[in-house]
């Protein structure tokens, strides 16, 4: 117990309380900001760390991680404007339940449900980091590939009303993410010779774009030149805390979302995104009143905060078992490790326990740390988006462009993101869900990687998708998974009543 007890006053030094408090507060802020990101929060504290000694350094980071991941959600709520990616399964029904003065509420339940996964993964890294790990390299282009087939099975519950539309946008994603240079030879294609594009359409300009500007020019249109608060006041007590039959709501899918990011996260390579949206599919799943999905779901949010969260904890297992970045956030942190003289790896246990128990035990504090600054944070934003849209809608332009031209200091973005801006307001008039769009376009990378290293390792076999015991498993699960989401979507057009063109009791 020495070293344990020897971590934990390391952690509780005041100034190193002071330095993860810090690290939250800068994690929120920059996350909370359209454009800016956990991996930037990460990058602007290392310089302040490269004095410290080595718990403190990294409590520091992890506090701007953690911070990061959650303040995404405070944008997508408030502004319909995902601070991160892995806020873009909570875009729709965090902002639905804002427009209805429901803001304070919908950050709540972000909040409690992002430190619940956040916690649930911390604990599993500590009780099996070194053991997990391992399961993580059975993990093969095989698997991605059907892991990832298995993913895209979530377009079926963020279609909306219409599920051809939906897939026709998930198409569209998959076939946009094929610009740029071909993986494999380096050449070219759907670039049209413009070298901007060889590098593939920036995933930031997207996601800005489509969501952000197009929504600005959305509510532009609706309101005219009316220039009135952005988001109405609470109408009742209720809309601004979670009532004991919201918390009812929330218990299965934050359990669901937990489980599927911790999952998502013990595997290299995949990211918060993807539990986000995995999280968001398993709440759908087991929801209690899937009627309210995309016009204002608890249950919603509570699932896809809860399965991004809990990315950020699990993804330490592979850094710290067996030296491997969980995703780019965790590679930053490998480099970390290395400027205090430790290398991640499965004797760093031996070599350096006291630092490891720190974390541990940091990862804890933080995210309480995170409650109680959140708690104070989500009240302070949304008295900002509570403003007037005259003074609302141009700071949140300016900061949509700024944070478009920060990330690769190029023009040649903001023209993409006013393009995709325009797209994104058409497809909102047509009611093609940009949901889809957005996972078709996060996931195609995976899955063409994958499917042609698979390939190029069975030169053109297509059996050997069907040689891994772990691959079959992901197989079974997609066909599982669409025929579920098909007899759900029958169900629920067998309860529609045509005469009122409202979907009846369920």
């Amino acid at each position: 117990m020495e070293p344990v007890l020897a971590a934990a006053a390391n952690v509780f030094a005041l100034n190193h309380i002071v330095f993860l408090i810090g690290g939250v507060c800068i994690g929120v802020v920059l996350g909370a900001i359209p454009g800016l990101s956990a991996t930037m929060a990460i990058a602007l504290v290392i310089p302040f760390t490269l004095a410290m000694d080595p718990v403190p350094a990294l409590l520091m980071m992890m506090g701007a991680y953690k911070g990061g991941i959650f303040g995404g959600s405070i944008a997508a709520i408030l502004i319909k404007a995902p601070g991160t990616s892995a806020a873009a399964a909570t875009v729709e029904d965090g902002n639905a339940l804002a427009r209805r003065g429901q803001g304070l509420k919908a950050l709540k339940v972000s909040l409690f449900a992002s430190v619940i996964g956040d916690t649930f993964s911390d604990i599993v890294l500590i009780l099996t980091a070194a053991q997990l790990a391992r399961v993580a390299l059975q993990f093969g282009p095989v698997e991605y590939a059907a892991l990832t087939v298995f993913a895209l099975t979530i377009v079926g519950s963020a279609s909306g009303k219409s599920l051809i539309k939906g897939l026709v946008a998930a198409v569209a994603g998959l076939s946009l993410a094929l610009v740029g240079l071909d993986p494999t030879t380096g050449m070219p294609r759907l670039a049209f010779g413009e070298i901007n594009l060889y590098g593939g359409v920036p995933l930031l300009a997207l996601l800005i774009g489509i969501l952000t500007i197009a929504e600005l020019l959305r509510q532009i249109e609706a309101r005219r030149a009316v220039s009135i608060a952005h988001l109405p006041p609470p109408k009742q007590p209720s809309d601004s805390r979670i009532t004991r039959e919201d918390a009812g709501l929330m218990v299965r899918p934050v359990i669901g979302g937990s489980i599927l990011g911790t999952i998502i996260g013990i595997i290299p390579g995949l990211g918060p995104t993807l539990g986000a949206f995995l999280g968001y599919d398993a709440a759908w799943r087991m929801a209690r009143r899937p009627e309210k999905f995309g016009r204002g779901s608890v249950e919603g949010i509570a699932g896809a905060e809860s399965g991004n969260n809990a990315v950020s904890g699990a993804n330490l297992i592979p850094l710290l078992g067996l030296g491997i970045p969980g995703d780019i956030e965790a590679a930053i942190l490998i480099g970390a490790f290395l400027i205090q003289g430790l290398t991640p790896g499965p004797f760093i246990f031996q070599e350096a326990p006291e630092v490891v128990y720190g974390l541990y035990i940091g990862l804890i504090v933080a995210n309480m740390v995170l409650l109680c600054f959140g708690l104070v944070a989500i009240r302070g934003f949304t008295r900002l988006a509570g403003i007037r849209t005259g003074l609302l809608f141009p700071t949140v332009f300016v900061l949509a462009i700024v944070g478009t031209y920060s990330f690769q200091q190029s023009l040649y973005d903001v023209g993409l993101t006013f393009a995709f801006g325009i797209i994104g307001y058409l497809m909102v008039k047509v009611e093609i869900p940009r949901t889809t769009f957005l996972i078709g376009f996060i996931l195609a990378p995976l899955l063409e990687d994958n499917f042609r290293r698979a390939l190029q390792v069975s030169r053109g076999d297509y059996s050997i998708f069907f040689s891994s015991w772990l691959g079959n498993a992901f197989w079974i699960a997609a066909i599982a998974s669409a025929i579920w989401i098909g007899w759900q979507r029958r169900k629920r057009a067998a309860q529609f009543d045509p005469a009122d063109g409202q979907d009846g009791p369920r």
